[in-house]
């Protein structure tokens, strides 16, 4: 499992939140304790990841079946990474 803290999500919603990221073997675990909030992506529904840089962080948009949801990050790379090993296993 890679963990990602002090993510800055957009939701299908256009809603945003601060949220930390798990990436497990089959999803992308994301919660917020300000809001009380949490949710699951399963790889299964992931169309596309795609990722730029935006300022001094990047950019991870992850187009799904429901949605898509962007991250900003520093770690973007790694977060991309962390998914793809996890889709294409």
């Amino acid at each position: 499992m890679v963990k990602f803290q002090r993510v800055t999500e957009t939701d299908e919603d256009g809603e945003d939140r601060l949220v930390t990221l798990e990436v497990t073997a089959n999803e992308i675990f994301r919660t917020s304790k300000a809001q009380m909030w949490e949710a699951r992506i399963p790889f299964a529904a992931i169309v596309n990841i795609e990722m730029r840089r935006s300022g001094s962080s990047d950019l991870v948009m992850a187009e799904t079946k429901h949605g898509n949801v962007s991250w900003v990050l520093k770690e973007g790379q790694r977060l991309r990474d962390s998914i793809d090993a996890g889709r294409f296993k």
